[in-house]
This record gives C-alpha cells, structure tokens and sequence, in this order.
C-alpha cells in the first residue's frame, strides 16, 4: 500500500512538471521593456522582450531584467516623509559667495527607446552591469544616476552668488544649467533629462546672518537714494517757478511800449487846471485848449 501511494505522489509530480513546462515564461510589465540574463554564463539575450507575458523554459537559469521606458522622476527633498530616500534627503551646495546651501530638487527623465535599434538597451546594461546588480535598474538608479543628479545642481549653484540662488531667477538658471549638464553626460546612455526642477533653497544660520545684512544695507541705500530724488525733485520745482516768475516779468516789460509808458505816466499826474489858450505837450504833439478853466490855477506871466 506504501509503494503504491508513493508511485501516485511521484505521477502527480510529474504531471504537474509536465503541466508547467509550457507556460514557464516572465511577466514584463507596463512601461518597461525587459532583457533576460543567463545566471550560468551572464550572456545577455539580445531579443529585448515587451509588456505581457514572455515564455521561457523552466529551469533554464534565466533572470528577467525590468528597464522603464517612462518618464520617472528622481526626488531628493529635506522633507523626509517625500523624497525617494528617508530622512533629511536635500542637495548641499555651496554658491559662489561661499555660502552653504541646501536644495530640494526633483530631476525627470526617460530612458530613450527605439524598438528598431534594441542594442541600445543591451549597450545601457553591458556598462553599468555592476550598478543593476542586486535590484535591477532601481540600484542603478541609486548608484548611477542619484550621485550624477546631485552633482549637476551642485555644481550650478556653485556658478551663483548667494542672492542670486535665492532667487525665482537664480533657481530657475541653476535647473537649466543642471538639466544641460546631465543630457550631455548622459546622451552615450540614451538616458533624457526632461526637467530639472529646484523646488525650495534654504540658508544656513551664518548665511541667514549676511542675508539680512546686506538686505539691511541694500533697503537703506534705496530709501538714501528715493529721498535724494526726492530732493531734486522740489528743487526743480523752486527752480521751474523761479523760472515761470522771471519768463512773466520779462513778458510784462516787454509788454509796455514807450509811449505806453508816458500815457501811463501822466495817469499819475494830478492837473487841477489848465489856463485858456495854454499848451499841453503829450510826446511830440502840442494840444491846444481852447475852454474855459477853473481859476483855481493861474499861469505866471513870463518875464519879458
């Protein structure tokens, strides 16, 4: 009886075995591309496999190596409940001022895939064979592609001075240049930046202490400067009204001809009375009067 059960056991295993030596085979999921690895020998299998499920023998000593195709994107941020690490993850960096910095960035990229030309892929793993080793393309994501981030935005803060990487301006050169140094490093490996993103800058203590100083310094300059405006401003206005008063007065004197002036002249004169048949002379031009005056005012008689 013992015999025969162990005969059943050892059909039921072998049926079984039967049953899975066709539909063996890796799973490559959505937005990645896989290459499958000889763990005998480390040959690659140059047949780069796509989304679904793709046969393979059993037993055949055979690793499936996932590679995104997709956009991901790499975070390092002093949050520590955001970032891809735990912990206190920002990028130092040190500005040309020589001041401390710390960064929080986010870098987006994409493995460039031509599904004409697969060797790219093979030639992507060949190289960093060693950094996919343990966890596939996520530790060559961590050992590779992390330090050469970091790298990147330090180095381009390092082309700023401390005012200008606090800045909306600054931040925003700084991930331009990053992205522009990654793509030329990272071109052999059909590796795209798409954005580097600088998302907050904070100073330390000793850089918080220069900031406020030479904000301190900077505020007073403009207010000096703003009351010096201010300044010339009211005197050119005393000089715009001095200039207004004089322009009138020569428009007034210029006003008043000669013979304008003797008629106003004898506007002053008080004549109470003229004699009968006496001259008045008004310029070049003699009147004669021929009425009857008061004999309030009597000429003298001129001596002969």
């Amino acid at each position: 009886m013992n015999t025969m059960r162990r005969l059943a056991f050892l059909l039921i295993g072998l049926l079984a075995a039967a049953s899975l030596t066709g539909c063996s085979g890796f799973v490559v999921k959505t937005g990645n591309v896989g290459l499958v690895v000889n763990h005998y020998n480390g040959e690659i299998d140059g047949r780069v496999r796509h989304a679904g499920f793709n046969a393979q023998p059993p037993f055949s000593g055979k690793e499936l190596i996932e590679i995104p195709t997709y956009e991901r994107t790499y975070t390092m941020v002093k949050d520590s409940g955001e970032g891809s690490r735990q912990g206190d993850d920002s990028v130092m960096v040190n500005t040309l001022s020589s001041n401390a910095l710390h960064a929080d960035i986010s870098v987006t990229y994409h493995i460039q895939y031509d599904p004409t030309q697969p060797e790219g892929i093979v030639r992507l793993y060949n190289r960093y064979r060693t950094q996919f080793a343990g966890n596939g393309f996520a530790a060559f994501e961590e050992t590779q592609l992390r330090p050469l981030f970091r790298n990147a935005v330090s180095n381009a803060f390092g082309r700023e001075s401390t005012l200008e990487a606090m800045t909306g301006e600054g931040k925003r050169k700084a991930a331009t240049d990053a992205a522009k140094t990654l793509n030329q490093q990272l071109a052999a490996d059909s590796i795209r930046v798409d954005e580097v993103r600088i998302r907050a800058v904070y100073p330390d203590e000793s850089t918080k202490n220069t900031l406020r100083t030479h904000l301190a310094a900077e505020q007073n300059l403009r207010l000096a400067t703003l009351n010096q405006q201010l300044s010339q401003l009211r005197n050119q206005k005393e000089i715009s009204q001095a200039s207004a008063e004089a322009q009138a007065a020569r428009i007034r004197a210029a006003s008043l001809t000669p013979r304008l002036v003797k008629f106003k002249h004898l506007d002053s004169l008080n004549i109470v009375g003229v004699a009968r048949g006496s001259m008045v002379s008004v310029g070049a031009t003699e009147t004669s009067n021929t009425s009857a005056a008061s004999p309030v005012a009597q000429p003298e008689n001129p001596t002969p």
